[in-house]
């Protein structure tokens, strides 16, 4: 059913999240409720019921998110006294978008109007490589490269991306096994490997062939891990 995140005045909850695509939900991808908090940030929302459902006093900050193909709605907002900043963030093909029920159960869904406080809001097609097979990198010419918070940069100083998965737009390998160049070898760079296994992503083969054979393969990932595993 996806992630619910509730807290009371006797039981405080917090969620932060980042880097993240949650997929599939049966109801929702997020749901925060009562007084909850939290930061969503540089995540995928993809072919759920809801992405993020939100009641109450909950108060959540949202930048730099996709919410794509989810069925009812990208972000529904229930009661009055919710609280979201959302910023950077792009919504594409959801039931019916971004929508408010005002104040609470009962009430007729409205469409929800952006904010004028919020700021570099899409509603484009992200362009995933392969969305059907769960491969959300980006194609080179999607319009979430560089349209994130200007604030915040990736791994490659580049203006942050919009999504879970940035565009790696530098062309050098300055550490062996570093794939995303964030100069730390870690699961994320297997992840980048196998990514290129699967669909033929050349972006980064100096890097990622790690044996140097010309071609990535698992001895490829294997050596990875072992960098990471100190063997």
């Amino acid at each position: 059913n996806g992630i619910w995140v509730y807290s009371d005045d006797s039981s405080t909850a917090s969620l932060d999240i980042k880097y993240s695509s949650i997929i599939n939900g049966a109801y929702h991808a997020l749901s925060y409720s009562g007084n909850a908090t939290g930061n969503i940030i540089n995540c995928n929302f993809i072919n759920n019921d809801f992405g993020i459902k939100v009641f109450d006093t909950s108060t959540l900050n949202i930048t730099n998110c996709n919410f794509i193909n989810n069925i009812s709605l990208g972000l529904g907002m229930i009661g009055e006294l919710t609280n979201i900043d959302l910023n950077y963030s792009n919504f594409w093909n959801n039931g019916d978008n971004i929508l408010e029920n005002c104040p609470g159960w009962g009430s007729i869904w409205t469409p929800w109007e952006y904010q004028e406080e919020c700021t570099g809001l899409l509603e484009d097609n992200p362009l995933f490589i392969d969305s059907n097979n769960s491969n959300y990198q980006y194609s080179e010419n999607s319009p979430c490269i560089d349209s994130g918070n200007p604030d915040l940069l990736d791994p490659d100083n580049t203006i942050s991306d919009i999504g879970a998965i940035f565009y790696n737009q530098s062309t050098e390998c300055t550490l062996s096994g570093d794939i995303n160049n964030d100069n730390v070898i870690n699961i994320l760079d297997v992840v980048e490997t196998v990514n290129a296994i699967l669909f033929v992503d050349e972006q980064n083969l100096e890097c990622s062939d790690m044996n140097e054979d010309g071609i990535v393969n698992i001895i490829d990932i294997i050596n990875i891990i072992n960098i990471i595993l100190d063997i």
